[in-house]
């Protein structure tokens, strides 16, 4: 049986002020071409580049973060080539000497195992220019040539799509989570290759490299293409060429670019006008310090100490300042402990914030940060009344959609738009038996079996005290009178 080994090769910009090797402002949102340049990143003759510290403080970061050995001896090269998005016809890169080796990162599959993918090696590199084709032109934009560009290659450890995609996607997290890149692939922020071979046997197949893939779906589309196209070449006695393909989004098949280049090709050689850089381990711990917690970290505390649902967690994993709003909360609540996991406060709390809070998030286009609509002590004290019973979850929704819009206090909500709870059964039974005398026929069906007139006249009676009754409350009454 043919088995598919795949490596991958993803490139991230470093989120930084200025760029790899000269001053020019680094600014992935500048939409006027050739502004943030200068002499050093248009390669003028005579122009010598300089270190970007916070460059290699950030690569530094990224390998603590992916359990990589941070060397204390690393070097600059260059990789020759010619390509008109290169000016100096060679990338300052690394190759013998990189900053990061040996590291690993652990993804957790759709099967719920968990497989640890390793890392060779991350390294830091400048990117080149942006290409723009027009008809039978092409215009560059150098505002990107030079941006501090970092490169992760893994080892051949993954064999499916959906590993790839899942090794991209967590590691787009945790480049996140630590300020280290946008990582926003349809900015270009964060591009990946895919190198793919097929083979019977513990020896790898020849290899092939599909280039520059702009989404999480792309990687995982072009793998199940590539994987298919490779095997009907071998089953049909041929050879797969090593050649590097690329993704036709729109067609959703893979194709030929060109020849694939060994290393040697590159013509690699010790950067002459930069000097090698010396790391001491106090350094690099200083930077440790630095590191927030891990999605992986977050995901275990957050089935710890609030026993959440996987669904919810990754809900909670994708959204970081939702996170930290609904950990806000629950501190409001004073919900530390385990009492508060089997009342259900916490569970009540992360509902209201993954449905209805996460609704009209996504409804307002002028959205900026949760806490200046609805501060968590407000919050707090709407999911403290709707545990107490004294509104019921209709009315919650009415409630927290005008704390919204308003950033009131729920109470005060409540009390000038009189929606408080009708907790006096002798009200509600009042209320029930007014609809059951105005729908005998949903009340004869009833007592001929019929469940669904029930749920009929359980609806009339929301309506008709407006939602202030609690449903069950109502349920147990309305089966009584019947």
């Amino acid at each position: 049986m043919l088995k598919p080994t795949i490596g991958l090769e993803i490139h991230f910009e470093a989120k930084t002020k200025s760029k790899m090797f000269c001053s020019c402002f680094n600014d992935p949102e500048e939409k006027e071409p050739n502004k943030n340049v200068c002499p050093v990143c248009l390669a003028h003759p005579g122009a010598l580049p300089t270190i970007n510290k916070e460059a290699i403080e950030k690569i530094i970061l990224a390998g603590l973060a992916l359990n990589c050995e941070i060397k204390n001896y690393s070097r600059f090269d260059r990789k020759s080539y010619f390509y008109p998005d290169l000016p100096k016809g060679y990338q300052i890169s690394q190759f013998d000497f990189p900053i990061c080796k040996n590291g690993y990162l652990d993804i957790h599959l759709n099967n719920g195992e968990t497989k640890r993918i390793r890392i060779n090696r991350i390294h830091m590199e400048e990117d080149t220019a942006k290409l723009s084709h027009e008809g039978n032109s092409t215009l560059v934009d150098f505002n990107r040539s030079g941006v501090p560009l970092m490169e992760l290659v893994t080892e051949a450890d993954i064999n499916s799509a959906e590993e790839a995609k899942k090794f991209a996607q967590e590691l787009q997290l945790i480049l996140k989570y630590n300020d280290i890149s946008g990582a926003n692939m349809e900015k270009g922020q964060m591009r990946c290759e895919v190198n793919i071979s097929l083979s019977e046997t513990e020896k790898l197949g020849t290899k092939v490299e599909v280039k520059n893939l702009n989404s999480f779906k792309a990687v995982e589309k072009s793998i199940e293409y590539e994987t298919k196209r490779q095997k009907q070449i071998i089953e049909e006695g041929k050879e797969v060429k090593q050649e590097t393909r690329g993704w036709h989004d729109t067609k959703q098949i893979t194709m030929e670019q060109r020849d694939k280049e060994d290393s040697f090709e590159y013509r690699y050689f010790p950067e002459p006008d930069l000097p090698p850089l010396n790391i001491s381990n106090e350094e690099i711990e200083k930077i440790k310090v630095r590191l927030v917690e891990l999605p992986d970290q977050k995901r275990k505390r957050f089935r710890e100490e609030f026993d959440l649902d996987d669904k919810s967690i990754e809900f909670y994993i994708n959204e970081p300042e939702l996170a930290d709003y609904f950990e806000k909360t629950i501190s409001e609540l004073n919900c530390w402990n385990k009492d508060c996991v089997k009342d259900g406060s916490i569970k009540l709390c992360s509902n209201y914030i993954t449905t209805d809070l996460q609704s009209i998030i996504k409804s307002d286009s002028n959205f900026d940060t949760i806490e200046k609509n609805i501060h968590p002590e407000n919050f707090a004290e709407l999911i403290s009344m709707i545990k107490k019973g004294e509104i019921s979850s209709n009315i919650a929704k009415i409630i927290l959609a005008e704390m919204y819009k308003t950033q009131g206090d729920p109470s005060d909500i409540m009390k000038k738009n009189n929606l408080s709870s009708i907790t006096d059964d002798s009200e509600i039974e009042t209320i029930i038996k007014g609809v059951v005398a105005k729908n005998n026929k949903a009340v004869e069906d009833y007592k001929n079996g019929k469940e669904n007139s029930f749920m009929f006249l359980l609806g009339q009676i929301m309506a008709e005290s407006k939602g202030k009754i609690n449903p069950q409350k109502a349920k147990e009454l309305l089966k009584k009178i019947l």
